[in-house]
């Protein structure tokens, strides 16, 4: 479940990515907002990754 939960937040970060990408488009203010939201939802993922690969402690 954990690794799921990553790959739908590595998509999300990936569809935020190519708003910066494009950052002609956005304002000052939403570019800072999208690249903030960029931030945490990499670093969600991060952390769901690091959990999905945790060993089971009763081994």
């Amino acid at each position: 479940m954990d690794l799921l939960k990553a790959a739908a937040l590595l998509e999300r970060a990936y569809r935020l990515a190519h708003l910066l990408q494009g950052e002609g488009l956005l304002e000052a203010e939403s570019s800072q907002f999208v690249s903030d939201e960029l931030v945490a939802v990499l670093d969600e993922a991060r952390v769901a990754l690091f959990a999905a690969c945790e060993l089971p402690k009763s081994i």
